[in-house]
């Protein structure tokens, strides 16, 4: 590149400037790099248009490859060197071309265009003589640093004295004729007007207006700041400026250029065309100002790729990301592709002078939907009970006075959301223990209380469209319960049996872009009331008795295990369905079979009709949508066997199927009465 000093030292000491010095005094615009000649340091003008970089290393980020920051200095800078070319047909013409061709190419500063900026603040500051202005500046430079003007004076000032001496001057001739006060005004001069001594006006008028032009082709990839450039042509390649980079034209095609942190900006001064994707690894939530600025009109039609996550989008609504000075069309910036997460979708808008983001809220997804409602379902619905799911043998006369039950559960459910043909499903488990705390018998009627405690936990998962999302939920509940029954004769009579239990889960939801985790908590609560009726008895040869029973039941249940939160989307999350009744209205069929070594079996099949005042659903912010399911048949078979009147054993096969629910559950009890 040009350069005002040749055939000086100056140049040498070029390769040996501090890559540190360079960023932090190229950045400031009113330090010397902008400000004119110097002698001091060899940084200021012109004296580099591109700095040394590196082929040999890569341009990925990573703690092993970190580019050079002024704050943070890359490893191994001593070692670059350049392996970009300059044009040589372009030494003719107004500018410098710098060619990078098909390279991984990475510099702290790519390239510095100083010189135009340079003739300019000379003009305004002092004056359009070039030859006038760059002494002056020089001087003032040098006022800054006395010392160093100082010294250079000095050593001029003794090869004036040597020249004399060896023309035939003795020390007191030259004491005499050229005493200091005549002698350092002419040092003085001739150091400020030595750089520019053997150059024309027009040599000089066309060191300034020279430019540099950076051509950067064939699926490069270019890491390194620019500052005032001129030009740069970015075809088939990528380009990741550093720091705040600004360039007067831009010309792209099939370009990519990205912004890696909330730190990096890109400013162009001209018009733009578009042609190139911006991609934007920065942290959106964290920039202040927008990353992208056009000082004039921007048209044609650019893509925009976020690669980081996007996080809260609701956070980003009126954000500029690009600012636009002059005139835009209204499709110049566009995303390559959707960007949605959870219930809302980021949009990129035209808005007053640039472009920003917007959020759509869309209808809850299907899929959310349903694993949210099977959930809110689950979680009040998991740890119910019958009376007879913990004991199958309640109006035995003889039956010892206290008990303990296990009941362990093990199924599985589809849950089927309208428009959608694909079910959630769902495999849930658990087991429950009891036992009998307190006893009251007369020869009529008896009452007990007791205590029981729970686990269980569920996993479903739902496929729709090639993605899918799975959901977790285990808990616990703790409780007690509370029965009465008549004693009469043949093991008929009526029965009110109540529990309370309070219940708490642990959620997950998760699918490819999001994972969601919350709790839920609250009591649930049961009322039965039944009457069980002999409806036909036989005694066989051998003394066995066969018995036909009918058992109507009412049970009412009261739902209020419910869950809010705030999911990683920032949207407010309600499951519905909570704080409602539950009736369960039907009847069970029994054939006890009783023998006489005093082992009995015990057949049985039950039908109930279920009703919810209320569906199951999410709503999420205000956003509400339920899964219509209040109507439920439930058929149930099972066999209960009693030895020796002390341990009763019972497994039973309960279906389920609602309008958009089906569920089928196996079901193992264990009671042992002492």
């Amino acid at each position: 590149s040009p350069s005002i000093f040749a055939n000086t030292s100056i140049l040498e000491e070029q390769a040996n400037i501090k890559i540190g010095f360079i960023l932090k005094d190229a950045e400031d615009r009113t330090s010397h790099v902008w400000r004119g000649a110097c002698s001091i340091t060899p940084d200021c003008f012109g004296q580099f248009t591109f700095l040394q970089g590196s082929d040999n290393r890569s341009t990925s980020l990573g703690d092993d490859t970190q580019f050079s920051f002024a704050d943070k200095p890359a490893k191994g800078v001593s070692s670059y060197y350049s392996s970009a070319k300059t044009d040589t047909n372009s030494s003719e013409t107004g500018y410098t071309i710098l060619n990078i061709d098909g390279k991984n190419y990475n510099t702290p500063i790519l390239a510095v265009d100083n010189m135009p900026v340079i003739k300019k603040y000379l003009e305004k500051t002092y004056s359009n003589d070039l030859k006038t202005a760059i002494p002056q500046q020089l001087k003032k430079m040098y006022e800054k640093n006395p010392e160093r003007f100082k010294k250079l004076k000095e050593e001029n000032k003794q090869k004036w004295k040597q020249q004399l001496k060896a023309a035939g001057f003795t020390d007191e001739l030259i004491a005499q004729k050229l005493p200091d006060s005549i002698l350092d005004p002419i040092v003085e001069e001739e150091l400020l007007k030595q750089p520019i001594a053997k150059l024309s006006d027009t040599q000089l008028n066309n060191i300034f207006n020279k430019t540099l032009h950076v051509n950067i082709t064939n699926n490069a990839h270019v890491a390194g700041q620019v500052l005032e450039l001129t030009k740069m042509t970015l075809n088939d390649s990528l380009w990741e400026p550093r720091r705040h980079s600004d360039i007067h034209t831009l010309e792209t095609s099939n370009a990519q250029i990205r912004l890696n942190t909330k730190d990096e900006q890109l400013t162009v001064h001209e018009e733009y065309k578009g042609g190139a994707h911006f991609l934007f690894k920065q942290d959106l939530h964290h920039i202040t100002q927008p990353s992208l600025i056009f000082d004039k009109n921007v048209t044609g039609n650019a893509k925009v790729v976020l690669e980081q996550e996007l996080g809260k989008i609701k956070a980003l609504k009126g954000k500029k990301l690009i600012e636009v000075k002059g005139d835009a069309d209204a499709t110049a910036f566009s995303f390559d592709r959707e960007y949605k997460k959870g219930l809302y979708k980021l949009l990129l808008n035209h808005c007053e002078n640039g472009f920003c983001f917007d959020v759509q809220k869309l209808a809850i997804p299907v899929a959310t939907l349903a694993l949210y409602s099977q959930q809110a379902q689950m979680a009040n619905t998991l740890f119910g009970l019958q009376l007879s799911d913990r004991n199958s043998d309640i109006f035995n006369r003889t039956l010892a006075h206290k008990s303990v039950w296990v009941r362990a559960i093990d199924g599985y459910s589809n849950q089927n959301v309208q428009g959608n043909a694909t079910p959630a499903e769902s495999h849930q488990k658990g087991v429950q223990i009891g036992g009998d705390l307190f006893e009251w018998q007369n020869p009529n009627n008896q009452l007990s209380f007791g205590l029981m405690v729970g686990q269980a936990k569920q996993h479903s998962k739902l496929y729709r469209a090639n993605t899918s999302i799975t959901g977790d939920m285990k808990g616990y509940a703790m409780g007690a319960y509370a029965t009465w029954q008549q004693l009469q004769d043949k093991q008929t009579g009526a029965y009110i049996d109540s529990w309370l239990q309070y219940q708490h889960f642990r959620h997950h939801l998760s699918d490819e872009n999001s994972s969601e985790r919350y709790k839920t908590k609250g009591w649930t609560a049961s009322l039965e009331v039944g009457y069980n009726a002999l409806l036909a008895e036989h005694f066989t040869k051998k003394g066995n008795r066969v018995g036909f029973y009918l058992q109507p039941q009412v049970q009412l249940t009261r739902f209020g295990v419910d869950g809010h939160f705030v999911d990683s989307n920032d949207t407010n999350v309600t499951l519905l369905g909570t704080h409602q009744w539950q009736s369960r209205v039907g009847v069970q069929a029994k054939l006890p079979i009783t023998f006489t070594n005093g082992i009995t079996l015990k057949p049985f099949v039950t039908f109930n009709v279920i009703h919810q005042a209320k569906n199951f659903g999410v709503e999420m912010d205000g956003e509400r949508r339920v899964v219509d399911n209040k109507i439920t048949l439930e058929g149930q078979i099972g066999v209960a066997v009693k030895v020796k009147s002390h341990l009763t054993l019972q497994a039973s096969f309960n279906r389920q199927t609602g309008k958009n629910r089906q569920a089928r559950q196996g079901a193992l009890n264990l009671q042992w009465a002492f």
